[in-house]
């Protein structure tokens, strides 16, 4: 029996890993981009909710305080009771059910069980009732990796008691994008006893302070033509915010960033969406085609990101907006708070300038700049919102995160 269990995670773990081969290349810029799919019921497999007794912190012996943790089964392709378990990582943003997706095309031809936990804090598993800074101590990728590995015993338990069996395991498998991609990875590396294999499509394991590559990934998939008028762009926005702050905001339909670095950082991420999502002539015809007319290279920007980034794709300009991310109401809107808590504490990521060929502006980095808020100037982390974010925000400082950063790599302990 234990056999035939090691050939099938290997046969199911060798056709993970070449499906792995077709994923995307880019970390997800905002968490409301996480559920833009998800309007349409035809997207999920399954919504019905069911919760799960979680433990607060795995790390202390003496405090057995417990929160409700959601989750979602799918156990229509089934086949009982040998049947693999894939259990899906739902990551940054609130998990409203199980994805209809290749996971339900790998269900169906491997007979499993699908499965998909909400990581903690997020959706509707807070453990609080206010995400104050204070109260979002317990919110960390080593955390969940335990709640993930307490969910799987309990569920695998769950399914014996089903079937009045004692110790039987079947073989269960771990699927994430991006952060969720790097959970997996991480699960996998630290609970090899609990899994066959993991799909880790896109991970990010490696925690970088200056994660400068992602601007140029950004670059060269624009090519060289479309990446010159987007840098040509960019210099104009930065001449412009010294004579025209506001009008030029305005022209973007984003007034309410008064924070030059929130700003720009909205349109570094405008141009992100359209090669993150495969829609690279969404900007670049454009762009390339008004700058051989000799047109306006700001207005034409300024029309795709209203017309594209917030019209076609719905981003929100109040998500980058600093006062927005100190509302500590705990509801299924609070990803942003919640996710740049564990930016500032854990994984960094800032997506920053590189020191030259960038094609978003230089004044995103990690330096400590000039800034002008409603004409008042004062020094401090201005350019990076998420550094303004850790710093003002959530009263996080960043000395630390840059120390451990610097240590390791991957979650450990």
């Amino acid at each position: 029996m234990g056999m035939m269990r090691l050939s099938k995670c290997l046969v199911s773990l060798l056709f993970l890993v070449a499906l792995s081969g077709f994923t995307h290349g880019f970390v997800m810029s905002r968490r409301t981009l996480l559920n833009r799919f998800s309007q349409n019921s035809n997207y999920y497999l399954t919504t019905e909710e069911h919760w799960f007794d979680q433990t607060l912190d795995h790390y202390s012996p003496y405090d057995h305080r417990q929160f409700k943790q959601r989750y979602y089964e799918f156990l229509d392709y089934f086949q009982v009771p040998d049947g693999p378990i894939f259990l899906k990582i739902c990551g940054e943003s609130s998990c409203n059910g199980i994805n209809n997706d290749y996971l339900g095309v790998l269900a169906k031809k491997f007979g499993a069980a699908v499965v998909s936990l909400e990581h903690r804090y997020y959706g509707k598993s807070s453990p609080f009732k206010s995400h104050t800074t204070e109260n979002l101590k317990y919110l960390s990728s080593k955390q969940a990796l335990f709640d993930l590995a307490v969910f799987r015993q309990w569920y695998q338990e769950s399914l014996n008691l089903k079937r009045n069996k004692t110790g039987a395991e079947n073989s269960w498998f771990v699927f994430g994008i991006s952060y969720s991609g790097a959970l997996s990875a991480w699960f996998r590396l630290k609970f090899p006893h609990l899994t066959c294999g993991s799909l880790a499509s896109s991970g990010v394991v490696l925690a970088v302070y200056n994660y400068t590559d992602f601007d140029k990934q950004v670059g060269e998939s624009a090519g060289p033509e479309c990446k010159a008028v987007l840098q040509e762009i960019t210099e104009l926005v930065d001449r412009s915010l010294e004579s025209n702050r506001k009008e030029l905001k305005k022209q973007f339909g984003a007034a309410e960033l008064e924070i030059d670095g929130d700003f720009l950082y909205f349109l570094a991420d405008a141009a992100v969406i359209a090669f993150q999502y495969g829609n690279p002539d969404a900007l670049c015809t454009p762009l390339v085609e008004a700058k051989k007319a000799g047109e306006d290279l700001v207005a034409v920007y300024a029309k795709y990101v209203k017309d594209f980034y917030v019209g076609t794709f719905g981003v929100s300009v109040e998500t980058y907006n600093q006062n927005h991310l100190k509302n500590t109401a705990v509801n299924e809107g609070s990803s942003d708070r919640l996710w740049w808590f564990q930016v500032c504490t854990e994984v960094a990521y800032f997506q920053v300038a590189p020191s030259n060929d960038s094609v978003r502006s230089s004044k995103i980095n990690t330096k400590l700049q000039k800034c002008i808020v409603n004409d008042f100037s004062f020094l401090c982390f201005c350019d990076h919102p998420t550094i303004q974010m850790c710093l003002l925000v959530l009263q996080i400082p960043l000395g630390s995160l840059q120390e451990r950063l610097w240590r390791r790599h991957l979650p450990r302990g």
